[in-house]
Parts: structure tokens; C-alpha cells; sequence
């Protein structure tokens, strides 16, 4: 294994032995005595089908989605901002990390720069744990600051719904920007439900930092029974460039995922499934895994992920009163960091149990569906601990917190036309923090309404209020110690600490949107489809968690052990009222020759003062368009994604110059002759070599780039 076991950190290997040597030799002698600082305060700052789908992987709006509303609904009259990503459409773009899945998507940005284990998901300018992660229905919690929530592999992938919008009254905490909803295939997805086995090998190469892939996957189905088992490696070899053709300084690592599914389904209605699931990542990185690297930051950082889920469905037309879902999970992140410097060694560790039960009814009242009763329970604690050399680090410091949720939701029909979705969550939390804070309790009720009304078979409007609300982190509340050391000067340093802040109040929004689709078949006498999906929305928020980084915060003081004046300065949490408010819009074009695309972002936001926000993604426009060739089996593409600048921000925080960024892309999947059977992908990332960042990340995104993918399925099917 390339990741050093749980229970031991050791020295970098051979390989990365001689990388480390690399990066501190090139560190020490290009980054002057400043970069550290002007770096840890940039960052702080900026924490105030056809055969061959469309390569950028949204389904049309006559999908079903359940996200929403924990029930199955046609996407074109679900009355919520939701978008729905194909297993086909994520592989088709060769992703190298999940930046590249939700770059098209209105209202998406992921953040965190080039580093995979940095990337942090964003919604509407609600960032990291403002978000839900759930994956195969559990919950992912896992956060650690400046470092990425995604502990996963995209090719494991089989759909992603991205609920955008204040979605606690199904989700509960977290859920002020929305909810992604990952699902992993499983053995019956590659069989097609017909009894047999089959393989599927895959290798990949990225041109840029000489990134080299492969994966196995092993798959069965007999009967009621299907298993699937798959492995994957991904390593980048070499630090990545930007488009100036300079390297992003530690910026290579290692990837490996294992999967293992076994499903039983005793009834045509019913599906047991059982996952075990590891995803390892080992790389030299900073410290600060989204920031620029120096030769004192630097740290072999392994992070290993295991995770084990039950989940039981029962979902039967027939039956009016049990639509069942029950999922049970254990989810365990560890992540060890070996700096290079002098040896230091930082544990951290973060887990989450829980148990969540869901089921729905069916009433003859309301229109001729009748009224659907969605109800459920949810259970789950997350604890963590971090050590320093052994001995307990405040900055990451030992506390659990547990929570208890009930939640109802009813989808009322009044005619063939409007339907009405009422619904509340009420969520019980209690913090138990180590040492001397004291304990806490807490409370939050989370309602909804949404409104829908099928104007036409083809025009729907809707409209949504909706509360939310986040439970402060455990690291939030209870962080304390050294944040960091800067050297500003000659014999001058300046050291920032943390302030606990336990008394930090939950963060709650009130949203309203509104919402327009439009389709028409045939257009312009064609066989091309069109489909229009706007939305606009206003989320005011009440005791928005801020943090703030004093750089120096006093006079400084001559320690006589160190020979340095070392200058005070503190990193605090604090809450503060703000408003944001943005606009969405996604066209799209369909017919048997191509497809055309574009999607819209404009998000705006301030603080209840004046003061602009540090983190607001800016405008984005995405534009595609592809032809399909061979009876669908060859699609060519090419996308766009434009971004406005970010200059409006608070002083000291980082702003972002605007940027445009071309793809093109080619896939080939045959399905008769020699090469039936066989994928193959080829995409050019960053076409003009362009040098840009994704606000409001402080490093550089990676420059031009060649992706080739081969894989192919053999299969032995009934």
C-alpha cells in the first residue's frame, strides 16, 4: 500500500523522499521571508440516452430525481433548484478532480485550488460544512480546516443530485446551500439486471503533472444477488503547472479507492445493500492544504478514509402506506502529517455513526395522485480528536457533538395543475466538549413550502420559502493554540493563536426563490428539443460564522529564548447578519445530430452592515456544444467557462481577476467490430493555457492538459 498504516506515521517513502527534497530545495531558494506570512493571511481571510451522453453530463429535465423531496419526482415539475449529473456525462469529461464534475452547473464552484484533498464544496456562495455531503444516503461530516470534504474517486460514481437552496427541513444542519446526493454504482448497474459477471479495466494518463491511472472492476449478478468489487491508483508523478508553465509547488499525489457492494433484492420491491468502501490519499502538501507552499509548511499527509453503510429500500406502487428507506453507515477519517522540516507529527481523527429512516404514505385526498405523507427519523454524532507528538492539539480539540431529528413533509395536489409541499424538521444537538467548556444543548426548527403550477404540459412556475440552519463545528467552538508563525522581518515574528469562541450562536437562513421551466419538442421544425430552467433566489442569514484574522494585535514583546520580537495576533469566530441573492439560468438544445448548452450564475452578497463577503463566488457563464457521429457511438465537443473578476471584497481579503478556460473533448464508444466494448476518451483541458484561479483560492489553477482514457467491459451475460 502507498499509505503508511493507521497506527503508524513514518517517513516519506523513496519516491516521495527525493519529491520533499525537491520541493523545500526550490521553496527555499524562490520564497522570500514574507510569502508565509502574506499566504496565512490571504487564506484566513478568505474563510470570512444516446450511446454517448453529453460530455458535460447534465440530464435533461425529464429525469427523476429524489433529492428534493425524498420522493421520486419528474425533475420538470419538482418545485426546487435541483440538477441532475449521469454516471456517462461525469467519465465523458475525464475529470481530475470534482472542480471539473460541477464547473458547468449554475450555482456550483469548488474550491480549495489544485490539491484534490483541498477541494471544498460551494453553493451559492455557501461554502465547506454550509453544505451537505451524502453519499449512498449517509452523511459525510468529515472537516478539518483547509481541507477538502470530497473522499472520493468520480469514476466510482453513478448519479450526483445537487439540491440548491436551504434544504433543512429534509437535510437538517448544514444544509444552507444545498445538498449534494452522490451515489455509487453497484454489480446490478453493470450486469443491466441480467444474471452473469463481468470485468471492467481502465488506465488513464494526464499530460499535466504525468498523472497515470488505472482501475479494476469485478461484477456479478445471480438472481436476487449481485456483488461488485473495484480498485483504483492514481498517481500524479509530477508537480502540476499553470498556464505560465510554472509549477504549482506540492502539488503531487497518490489516489487509491477500493469498493465492495453486495445487494440482495428478495422481491422485485425490495433491495438490501451492504458497502465497504476505503479511499486513501498520500501527497506532500502544505499544512494549509489550499495554500501556497513554503519550505516550513510542507508535510507528508496521509489521509485514509473507511467507511461502512447498510441501507435496506422497500418501494412497492401497490402498497399506500411503506415506501421505506433505512440506512445505517460508520464513517472514520484519519489523516496524519509528517512535516518535513523537523518531524513533527499531527494525528487527526473524525467520526460519524448514524441511523436515518425514512418512509412515505398515500391519502385519497388532494387530486386524483392523492396526498404523499414523507416522514422520517434521523440519528448521528460526529467526535474528533487531534494530537500533536502524542500530546493533545487544541487546535483540532477532542469534542462530540450528537444529534436527533424527526421530520414530515406532505405533497398535496390540488387538481391536475398546483401542488402544494409543506414541510418541518425539528433538530436536537448537544455539544460535549473535552477540558473545561462546558457542555452545550441546542435547538432548531427548520420549515418549508413550495408551490408548483403546471401552466401548460410545458410551462411549469414555482416558488419556495425555506428556513435553514448550521450547528457550529466542534473546531469552531472549542479551537485553541498556535494558528501560525510568520516571520515579518529580520528578528521579528509574529504569532497568531486561536480564540475559542463556545458561546458562537447556530447560523440560520430564511430563502425565497422563485422558479420558470420552460420545453418545447421539435423546435424550428426539427427533431431538436429546447428546454429553459430559470431561477432567482434571496437568502437572508442570521449569525453567519466569520472568522477573522488579526495579523498583529498588540505590542510586541523580546523573547529572550528565541532572540525574536515576536508580535501578538489572534484568529476568532464571530457571528454577523448577512444577505445574498443571486440568479440562475441553464438553455439547453437536444436532438439526434448534437447538443448545445449554456448556464448562467450571478450571486451577490454583503454583510448586514455593507461590508462585502471574502468568499462569494463570482458570475460564471458555461457554454457547450457537441455533434454526435456514428449512430451516436462517437460524440465531439468543446466547452467554455468564463468567469467575471471578484474585487469586492473586505480589505486584506484576496480578490480574483476575471478568466475564460476552453475544453475539447472526444469520446468514442463502439458498439460493433473489433473494438466493440471498448471506451475510449480523449480531452484537451485548458485549451489556450490559460493562467487562472478560482476565487477565492490563493493558487493557480493547472495549466494545458492532454486526457486519454481506454477501458473496457467484458462480459458473460444471460
Amino acid at each position: 500500500m502507498f499509505c503508511p498504516p493507521v497506527n503508524a506515521v513514518r517517513p516519506p517513502g523513496p519516491r516521495l523522499a527525493r519529491t520533499a527534497q525537491t520541493v523545500l530545495a526550490v521553496l527555499a531558494l524562490s520564497s522570500p521571508a514574507t510569502t508565509r506570512a502574506e499566504t496565512d493571511a490571504a487564506v484566513s481571510a478568505q474563510s470570512d440516452a444516446a450511446v454517448a451522453a453529453p460530455p458535460i453530463g447534465v440530464v435533461t429535465l425529464g429525469a427523476v430525481v429524489v433529492s428534493a423531496t425524498r420522493t421520486e419526482r419528474e425533475q420538470f415539475t419538482t418545485p426546487a433548484a435541483v440538477s441532475l449529473l449521469s454516471r456517462e456525462g461525469i467519465q465523458s469529461t475525464q475529470p481530475y478532480g470534482f472542480q471539473d464534475v460541477f464547473e458547468t452547473i449554475p450555482g456550483i464552484n469548488v474550491q480549495g485550488g489544485p490539491r484534490r484533498i483541498a477541494e471544498e464544496p460551494a453553493i451559492r456562495g455557501f461554502a465547506d460544512e454550509q453544505v451537505v455531503i451524502r453519499l449512498d444516503g449517509t452523511r459525510q461530516n468529515f472537516n478539518k480546516a483547509h481541507g477538502g470534504r470530497f473522499l472520493l474517486d468520480p469514476d466510482l460514481i453513478r448519479s450526483i443530485e445537487v439540491l440548491r437552496g436551504a434544504s433543512s427541513a429534509v437535510y437538517g444542519s448544514g444544509a444552507l446551500g444545498g445538498v449534494f446526493v452522490i451515489e455509487t454504482v453497484n454489480g446490478r448497474d453493470l450486469t443491466g439486471g441480467r444474471s452473469g459477471f463481468g470485468t471492467r479495466l481502465k488506465g488513464s494518463h494526464q499530460s499535466n503533472g504525468d498523472e497515470w491511472g488505472g482501475s479494476a472492476i469485478a461484477y456479478a449478478q445471480a438472481g436476487a444477488f449481485d456483488i461488485l468489487g473495484s480498485y483504483l491508483v492514481r498517481d500524479v508523478r509530477e508537480d502540476l503547472e499553470d498556464g505560465r508553465g510554472d509549477p504549482i509547488a506540492a502539488t503531487q499525489d497518490e489516489i487509491g479507492e477500493g469498493l465492495f457492494k453486495f445487494g440482495f433484492e428478495p422481491g422485485r420491491r425490495q433491495r438490501i445493500e451492504l458497502t465497504f468502501d476505503r479511499f486513501e490519499n498520500q501527497g506532500i502538501n502544505p499544512t494549509n492544504a489550499n495554500a501556497v507552499a513554503t519550505p516550513t509548511n510542507v508535510v507528508d499527509r496521509s489521509t485514509e478514509r473507511d467507511s461502512a453503510r447498510f441501507r435496506y429500500r422497500f418501494d412497492d406502487p401497490a402498497n399506500r402506506w411503506l415506501n421505506l428507506d433505512l440506512a445505517a453507515y460508520s464513517n472514520n477519517v484519519d489523516t496524519d502529517e509528517f512535516r518535513l522540516t523537523d518531524g513533527r507529527v499531527d494525528r487527526t481523527r473524525f467520526e460519524t455513526r448514524g441511523l436515518e429512516i425514512t418512509n412515505s404514505s398515500r391519502f385519497g385526498i388532494g387530486g386524483t395522485g392523492g396526498t404523499r405523507l414523507t416522514y422520517g427519523i434521523e440519528l448521528y454524532g460526529d467526535e474528533q480528536s487531534g494530537t500533536r507528538d502524542g500530546a493533545n492539539r487544541p487546535q483540532f480539540p477532542d469534542a462530540e457533538v450528537d444529534y436527533r431529528a424527526g421530520f414530515i413533509q406532505a405533497e398535496i395536489p390540488f387538481g391536475e395543475r398546483v401542488s402544494m409541499i409543506p414541510g418541518v424538521r425539528y433538530d436536537e444537538f448537544e455539544y460535549a466538549p473535552a477540558g473545561a467548556f462546558p457542555g452545550r444543548d441546542e435547538d432548531s426548527v427548520s420549515p418549508r413550502l413550495a408551490i408548483g403550477w403546471s401552466a401548460t404540459d410545458d410551462v411549469y412556475l414555482w416558488t419556495e420559502y425555506a428556513e435553514a440552519f448550521r450547528a457550529p463545528s466542534l473546531t469552531e467552538l472549542y479551537a485553541d493554540g498556535l494558528h501560525f508563525v510568520a516571520p515579518i522581518g529580520p528578528g521579528q515574528i509574529v504569532i497568531n493563536e486561536f480564540v475559542p469562541t463556545p458561546d458562537l450562536l447556530p447560523e440560520e437562513s430564511s430563502q425565497f426563490q422563485a422558479g420558470l421551466r420552460w420545453r418545447r419538442a421539435s423546435v424550428f421544425g426539427s427533431d431538436l428539443d429546447l428546454e429553459l430552467d430559470v431561477t432567482a433566489w434571496t437568502s437572508d442569514v442570521k449569525n453567519f460564522v466569520d472568522q477573522t484574522v488579526i495579523f498583529i494585535s498588540g505590542p510586541p514583546a523580546f523573547n529572550p529564548i528565541t532572540q525574536a520580537l515576536e508580535f501578538p495576533g489572534i484568529t476568532t469566530n464571530s457571528n454577523v447578519d448577512a444577505e445574498l441573492k443571486g440568479f440562475e439560468a441553464t438553455a439547453r438544445l437536444e436532438g439526434r445530430v448534437g447538443w448545445a448548452q449554456a448556464a448562467l450564475t450571478a450571486i451577490d452578497g454583503e454583510s448586514a452592515d455593507g461590508q462585502d463577503l471574502a468568499s462569494v463566488q463570482p458570475d460564471r457563464v458555461a457554454l457547450g456544444a457537441g455533434v454526435y457521429l456514428l449512430n451516436g457511438a462517437l460524440s465531439v465537443g468543446a466547452e467554455l467557462i468564463a468567469s467575471s473578476d471578484r474585487r469586492d471584497v473586505p480589505e486584506g481579503a484576496l480578490a480574483t481577476p476575471g478568466h475564460g478556460k476552453t475544453d475539447v473533448f472526444l469520446n468514442w464508444l463502439p458498439d460493433r467490430g473489433l473494438l466493440s466494448g471498448f471506451e475510449l476518451r480523449l480531452a484537451l483541458d485548458n485549451v489556450f493555457d490559460k493562467n487562472y484561479r478560482i476565487h477565492p483560492n490563493g493558487i493557480n489553477q493547472p495549466g494545458r492538459s492532454i486526457r486519454l482514457t481506454v477501458a473496457k467491459d467484458l462480459q458473460w451475460l444471460d
